[in-house]
């Protein structure tokens, strides 16, 4: 038998002892090296020091007594220390859509009616428009004029819905994103 055989036979007895064992731990530490460390019999708790808990003296349907549920031991310390703990890091949040009126600019009317729909409100200043768009935090106003023969965003404008109150930025740019998705 090659040993890479012969170690692969060893490992599976080794898990097939511990389920027949009542799952006690056969291996302590197992490396990338390859190198396999079973714990010794200095290394196992001492159970002739057990004492049962109280309240174990309950008997059976014939009279007898049970075995106790629980028996403390004494763990040994090194096993306690090579567990680490491992950092959770949560997952970011994911990012609420937002849509900056200023990266439009230039566009035409018909993308703009494309991408945010008829406006709420259209107001005509000689040869240029207004379209006002009311959203849920604030009213936006993208101002369309004749450039080189075609009518094109030119400026945008947003104020808050309660006159004289400031405006919330970012939750306005969320509105927008959602009356662009259609919301």
């Amino acid at each position: 038998m090659s040993a890479n055989i012969t170690i692969r036979l060893s490992i599976a007895a080794s898990v097939i002892g511990c389920l027949i064992s009542g799952c006690q731990p056969v291996m302590e530490q197992y490396s990338l090296s390859g190198n396999i460390n079973i714990p010794t019999d200095d290394q196992v708790p001492d159970l002739s020091t057990a004492v049962p808990l109280q309240g174990a003296t309950d008997t059976s349907a014939n009279g007898s007594p049970d075995m106790p549920s629980h028996v403390a031991a004494e763990v040994p310390q090194a096993s306690l220390t090579t567990i680490e703990t491992a950092s959770i890091a949560l997952p970011a949040a994911p990012a609420k859509p937002v849509f900056y009126p200023a990266n439009i600019m230039g566009w035409q009317k018909q993308e703009l009616i494309k991408v945010l729909g008829n406006a709420d409100y259209i107001r005509h200043d000689g040869a240029g428009e207004v379209h006002q768009y009311k959203l849920e935090t604030c009213i936006v106003d993208f101002t369309l004029y004749p450039v080189n023969g075609r009518v094109e965003i030119i400026a945008w404008h947003g104020r808050s819905r309660i006159q004289h109150n400031n405006i919330n930025a970012d939750a306005c740019y969320q509105d927008l994103a959602h009356r662009k998705a259609g919301q």
